[in-house]
């Protein structure tokens, strides 16, 4: 998966902004989720999403990207209160 792991090529230059603004939003929503959580399985999978968006930022492939928005979701299922269901 060469094309995968290209950068700075002309074609696709323009998604490594994209890239960045994206692992940006993950950051900031993940900030505020570990902030916020009661539950420490949330705030762990809150930490791992941040690391991945630095990842992301550093390495500009969108890998991390996803698998960091992945673990966010994760983390914010769990936070549900059972006693509501």
């Amino acid at each position: 998966m060469p094309g995968v792991f290209a950068q700075n090529n002309e074609k696709g230059a323009p998604m490594i902004y994209i890239y960045n603004l994206l692992a940006a939003i993950l950051i900031g929503l993940s900030i505020g989720a570990v902030i916020g959580q009661r539950n420490n399985a949330a705030k762990v999978t809150g930490l791992i999403a941040i690391v991945l968006a630095v990842v992301t930022i550093f390495t500009n492939t969108w890998i991390p990207l996803a698998i960091g928005v992945a673990v966010f979701l994760v983390g914010q299922g769990m936070q549900r209160d059972p006693r509501t269901a």
